[in-house]
This record gives C-alpha cells, structure tokens and sequence, in this order.
C-alpha cells in the first residue's frame, strides 16, 4: 500500500534532486573555472554521503512500514533470466575492458579531443589514481543506491499507476534527470541506461544484476577516464616546438 512517506521520496526523486544536483554542479564548475582549485575528491565523499543518507532513508521506511525487501528486489539469485542477464552484464564489462585497454594506447592529441568532449563533467572524472580510488567507492556506491532508488523503489511505487513498460520508461526518465549535472546529452545518455537497468530488472527478476552491471560500467568507465587524462610525457617530448 503507497503511504505518504512514498510520495515524498517520489518528489524528491523526480524533482527535488535534478533541481538540487545541478545547482550545486553548477556552482563547483564556476568556481573551478574561476580559478579554484578543482577537489574531486571533496566532490566524491560528498555526493557519497548523500546516497548513502537517501539508502538510510528508504531503508529505515521500509523497515518501520514492514515491508519486505523482496518489493525492492533483493531476492536470491536464479533461473534462467536472472543467469542471462548476468551474462549480458558479463559480455558488456568485457567490452569497456577493451575500450580501457584501447584507451591506453592513445597519443596525447586523441586524448585532448576526448577532454574536450567531456565538456563540463571533465571537472567531476576522475584524473589520477588516487581520485580513481573514491570514484570507485563511489561506483559501488551508486550501483547500489541509485538501483534500490530508481529500479527497486520507484518501479515498485509506479506499478501501482501504470503498466510495466510504462513504469521501466518513467524510471527511466527520472534516472536520467537525476543526473541533470550532465548537461542534456548526459541525461538523454543515462535515461538510455536506466532503460537497460529498468529492462534487466524485469526480465531478472531481481534487483542484483543491474547493482553489479550499474558498479561495473561506472568503476570500468572511471578506468577509461584516468587512462585519457594521464598524458604520456614521451609523446609530448618528441612533438615538435
């Protein structure tokens, strides 16, 4: 049964963290491009405390209204599905492996062009091993948190409205807006995404597969991320004046 409580998480979701998000991004990337010295860091401990403070939420709620977390997802893993959709998770970490290794072998001047690329969310990638460290932390983080919120909970409360597919698309929607920090391409990106996390869920039945495929794409990508800022110094060396 939809309590108010639930209503409550559903708006901020859906409006109160894209507005909020953004805001504060916004506000990080000016003061970097100002001329402040850009803490990703700071940046990564920050938004991880504030997941894991939404997770404490839900998790408490859930708990005093005695639900089950079975209606979040958390149920053993098995049949045919659930195996099918980790080998798909399985077969896609293994290409952002070869694209890490590709990432590798590139000369400094494709890796300028993949910067610039990034746009503002160049100040939010990680940019050496030590930020990759938090920014992996944050993956698991939000592989966690960002599935229970958007696949486990809000599909849980909108198929009370709608039908299935309905509901994989609204969560979708609202996952991508989520991440309104990253500009229009990067919400029209993430919603794609939340359309594959909504879709494995269904057909797994079960909310781990897309925790691992969500952990996976952002600590694989991150790696990606490090390789392209890192400039080879060689490469420059023999560039000429």
């Amino acid at each position: 049964m939809i309590h108010i409580v639930d209503h409550l998480f559903i708006l901020i979701l859906f409006l109160v963290q894209p507005i909020h998000g953004a805001w504060e991004f916004n506000r990080y990337v000016k003061r970097v491009e100002a001329g402040e010295a850009p803490d990703r860091i700071k940046l990564y401990r920050e938004t991880l405390s504030i997941e894991w403070i939404a997770f404490a939420a839900l998790a408490g709620a859930w708990y005093l209204l005695g639900r089950p977390i079975a209606d979040l997802g958390y149920v053993a893993p098995g049949g045919v599905g659930f195996w099918a959709g980790a080998a798909f998770v399985a077969a896609f970490s293994a290409y952002l492996l070869l694209s890490w290794r590709q990432s590798k072998q590139l000369t400094n001047e494709d890796k300028e062009k993949h910067i610039v690329s990034f746009g503002k969310l160049q100040h939010f990638l990680p940019q050496g091993d030590r930020e990759y460290r938090y920014f992996a932390a944050l993956s698991t983080t939000a592989g966690i948190v960002e599935e229970t919120l958007y696949r486990g909970f809000v599909l849980w409360y909108l198929f009370s409205y709608m039908p299935v597919w309905a509901a994989v698309i609204v969560s979708a929607i609202a996952f991508g807006l989520g991440h309104s920090y990253q500009g229009a391409g990067g919400v029209a990106r993430v919603t794609a995404i939340g359309l594959v996390f909504g879709a494995l869920y269904i057909f797994t039945g079960s909310i781990w597969v897309p925790i691992i495929g969500h952990i996976l794409l952002d600590a694989l990508q991150g790696l990606s991320f490090v390789e392209i800022f890192r400039k080879d110094p060689d490469a420059s060396a023999t560039q000429p004046a």
